[in-house]
C-alpha cells in the first residue's frame, strides 16, 4: 500500500489568512485599477464572441435562403 502523508500536508502551497490585505491607498487604488482593466477587456472579448457568432448565423441562414 501506498504511504499516507500526514494530514496536515497536502502538497499545496501554504493558505493565506483571508481578510483585509494590508494595502495602502496607493496599491489599493492600483489594484482596482488594474481589475477594472481586466474586467473592461473581458467585457470586449465576450462581446466580440458575440458578434461573431450572431455574424455567422446570419451568414448561414442568409446562404442557405432561411432570411428574407
Amino acid at each position: 500500500m501506498t504511504e499516507r502523508k500526514p494530514t496536515g500536508d497536502t502538497g499545496r502551497m501554504p493558505r493565506t489568512e483571508l481578510g483585509q490585505p494590508n494595502w495602502t491607498d496607493e496599491q489599493r487604488a492600483e489594484f482596482i485599477r488594474r481589475r477594472r482593466g481586466r474586467n473592461f477587456l473581458l467585457l470586449a472579448a465576450l462581446a466580440a464572441f458575440c458578434l461573431m457568432i450572431y455574424a455567422i448565423a446570419i451568414v448561414k441562414l442568409h446562404e442557405y435562403g432561411q432570411m428574407w
